[in-house]
């Protein structure tokens, strides 16, 4: 059969013109850009604030006749200025998901047309796969536009050129997060396709995108004594890392209960790769890739086995005929 007639192509460049005529798609999109700009912008003002400060303060020092050795300058890493990017996609990212997975099941139950196409000789393999393939392409599409416009803001507003390797990160970045809203799409795919009425669909959807986005990884950080003060409660008290581990060891029963609500949110798995690729936590700040994944590795294997898991149960669904509902 050739790629022309081949189910896959057909129903993933379907699926791929039909999401991108959806207004509640397009104004999502323009919203994750306008953000992008937003973020990137005022990250970028906020620094220069603090060196107009940093120069300030030299210059009084300098009246008074005293010296400015102890007082460091202020440090730019162009990375840290996609914390609010991240920030936003782990949330706006996830509805992404949910809404493209939705609408992905939405539209064939509306019109009928998923049982039309079970009457013809398509595998539901097929199916899956046509549609993970164009909804894959959509938001692969997406997160490019987002890499462009992170380019051309941090050159326009900051005036700063990323080097290979702080593109490479930023790459890697994305492909996390492509990771991520994957496994918020089959999400909502698997409920919508599994249940008659569509609305308690992503009604469920959205309860599950509360307890991961916000307040599985509130509650770890909540609970972490590093996070109640500004700067790290030990870093205040001059607490070295050997220091804290002593520490930590003798309440090693209520860090692996706090570690363990954090490990099942997929959301803090992406967040603690994304910082540490883009230096915005401090301690992996010009540290080199290998360092930053001999030390983090498990995050990517977590958010690859959401996604696996989650992939697994999609083609189970279809493929078990009792399984699926029909009706609207």
């Amino acid at each position: 059969m050739s790629n022309f007639t081949n189910p896959v192509i057909v129903i993933a460049k379907r699926e791929y013109i039909d999401t991108i005529k959806n207004k509640l798609f397009l104004t999502l999109i323009i919203f994750i850009l306008l953000l992008t700009i937003v973020s990137i912008t005022v990250s970028s003002l906020d620094f220069q604030g603090k060196v107009t400060d940093y120069k300030n303060s030299i210059q009084i020092l300098k009246n008074l006749g005293k010296t400015s050795d102890t007082q460091a300058a202020p440090q730019f890493y162009p990375l840290q200025m996609l914390r609010g990017i991240i920030n936003y996609l782990e949330i706006i990212g996830a509805i992404l998901g949910i809404i493209l997975g939705y609408l992905s099941i939405a539209k064939e139950k509306g019109k009928r047309t998923l049982q039309l196409i079970l009457s013809r000789p398509v595998k539901r393999s097929q199916i899956i796969s046509g549609k993970i393939s164009g909804n894959s392409l959509l938001i692969i599409s997406i997160l490019t536009i987002v890499l462009l416009f992170i380019f051309l803001i941090i050159r326009e507003v900051a005036g700063v050129i990323l080097s290979f390797s702080e593109i490479t990160r930023v790459v890697l970045t994305l492909l996390f997060s492509f990771i991520y809203i994957m496994f918020f799409f089959c999400l909502s795919f698997i409920l919508a396709l599994k249940m008659k009425v569509l609305t308690q669909a992503l009604i469920i959807c959205l309860v599950i995108w509360l307890v991961f986005v916000l307040i599985i990884p509130q509650i770890g950080d909540t609970m972490d004594p590093d996070n109640q003060i500004p700067g790290g409660f030990f870093q205040s008290l001059n607490i070295n890392k050997l220091q804290e581990k002593e520490i930590m060891s003798k309440f090693h029963t209520y860090e692996t209960t706090r570690n363990a609500v954090e490990e099942s949110s997929i959301t803090k798995h992406y967040e603690r790769i994304s910082f540490a690729l883009l230096g915005i936590k401090d301690t992996y700040n010009g540290k080199n890739l290998h360092y930053i994944f001999k030390d983090r590795w498990m995050d990517p294997v977590w958010l690859l086995s959401f996604l696996m898991i989650i992939l697994f149960l999609q083609y189970f669904v279809l493929l078990n005929k009792n399984t699926v509902s029909w009706e609207n």
